[in-house]
């Protein structure tokens, strides 16, 4: 029997915000995230009213959570899934929803129809006519299609497999491009592909559906499950043939890496892996790799269980893939450290000002472009942001109608270090930052890899 969106909101208000909830976050992000702040509000005016939340609230409340992972508790982002899954179900999903949520079909056909699409769009009256069909708010800029996506363009060079000018090292990875350097932003995918080629290493771009990240925002839990399972079989063949798989996306390498990980150890498939007895269970000791703790079985078995939002996917295939999946950043500066090469900018005099997104942050990998940038003699470039500094586009999400201002309320506090900093372009390894960049600034916006050269 499932479980009503109600039901699953009540327990993350018991969890967060409840007698007994922990109420960290009322503090840990009252200033950094949508969802918390309104949660505390919904909860403390429903307390003083003594009233009960109505269904409407709750959608409300669910629409503010981007996914981005600054909360601290993996379990309540779990329950904020399964809350948004059960509410798509009880009231459906707009069909201008699942257009835009779903990037890999809306990238295609802005392909197909690149010349008609970038046409229409640049004709004010048409472009509104288009957004008010498909509730995007008037003020966001529609996205301008290449007339060829990374994905063609691989095919064009040679196939999906293209091998390293001088492959020293026999090392070879899966590129896992993701939608937005695949459809939008192919100049992205191409530099990842050239420059992995022009250090040696051999680069398979395997057959990829997207993450499903805009999927899982709006609920779409069947469909993203769909596509996540594809990808997972394709991917774990890929890892099984000696690939390391990158992520140029920081989104997609969270997704791969944490959230699809989440429960997958509590599995018994994984508990027999690891060769636990009888009365144990072996739980992962914090980010330490390889190392667990052992638990009384008796005790924690009802507790810790793979009975979640991923628990159809095989929790074997789930743990194999997040060891093997590796943000782009990340690998390259291992891979130059290791080697001990020299990279080069493609313009060393343009003053940059770098922004390590939340999903980079949330993989607990520092901030590798930024290590590889102060290697590079006469690179003038500066740090921006905190550990809790968002954007606020949420992928997708900003461009809807009911999402766009509160986007831009949540990234002000970012907005205000950035323009502090006037003649610097921007640079970060997330497009959807870059996308909500370029819709409140007036100057470039690159990806990391744009700018290195060999």
């Amino acid at each position: 029997m499932s479980i009503s969106s109600k039901a699953m909101v009540l327990k993350i208000f018991e969890k967060c915000a409840g007698k007994s909830g922990c109420d960290v976050c009322r503090t840990h992000l009252d200033e950094d995230c949508l969802f918390f702040p309104e949660l505390y509000r919904v909860n403390d005016e429903l307390i003083e009213q003594g009233e009960l939340i109505d269904n409407n609230t709750i959608c409300q409340l669910l629409d503010r959570c981007t996914l981005c992972g600054l909360c601290p508790c993996p379990d309540v982002r779990m329950l904020i899934l399964q809350a948004k899954a059960a509410a798509a179900n009880e009231n459906g999903v707009p069909l201008s929803v699942s257009f835009i949520a779903d990037a890999r079909k809306a990238g295609r056909l802005g392909t197909l129809l690149s010349r008609s699409a970038n046409w229409i769009n640049s004709r004010p009256v048409t472009a509104s006519m288009i957004k008010k069909t498909a509730k995007i708010h008037p003020d966001r800029i529609l996205p301008q299609f290449p007339g060829q996506n990374f994905f063609q363009w691989v095919k064009n060079k040679g196939g999906n497999a293209i091998r390293g000018k001088s492959a020293k090292s026999g090392e070879k990875v899966a590129y896992f491009a993701g939608c937005s350097a695949g459809y939008f932003f192919p100049e992205v995918g191409k530099a990842t592909v050239n420059f992995l080629e022009g250090i040696g290493i051999d680069v398979f771009v395997p057959e990829q559906a997207c993450c499903s990240m805009p999927l899982l925002m709006e609920g779409q839990k069947q469909k993203a499950l769909e596509k996540i399972k594809t990808n997972v079989e394709t991917l774990v063949q890929a890892v099984r043939k000696g690939y390391k798989i990158i992520c140029s996306c920081p989104t997609c390498g969270y997704f791969y890496k944490k959230l699809l990980l989440e429960n997958a150890y509590f599995s018994e498939a994984a508990q027999a892996h690891l060769q636990s007895q009888t009365n144990e269970m072996k739980v992962p000791l914090g980010s330490a790799a390889g190392k667990f703790l052992s638990l009384p079985k008796t005790i924690y078995q009802k507790i810790l269980k793979d009975e979640g939002y991923f628990s159809s996917i095989n929790p074997i295939d789930r743990i194999e893939l997040s060891k093997a999946v590796c943000d782009l950043g990340e690998f390259l500066l291992a891979y130059q450290q290791a080697h001990h090469l020299t990279f080069k900018t493609n313009d060393p005099q343009i003053p940059l000002i770098y922004f390590a997104p939340c999903h980079q942050r949330e993989q607990g990998i520092g901030q590798p472009y930024f290590k590889i940038f102060s290697t590079i003699p006469g690179t003038d470039m500066i740090q921006v942001g905190g550990a809790l500094d968002c954007c606020g586009m949420g992928g997708h999400l900003g461009y809807k109608q009911s999402f766009h201002t509160l986007s831009l309320k949540m990234g002000q506090s970012l907005f205000k270090k950035i323009e502090s900093e006037k003649d610097r372009f921007v640079v970060t390894d997330c497009l959807s930052c870059r996308l909500q960049f370029s819709h409140v600034f007036d100057r470039k916006v690159f990806h990391p890899i744009e700018l290195l050269e060999i």
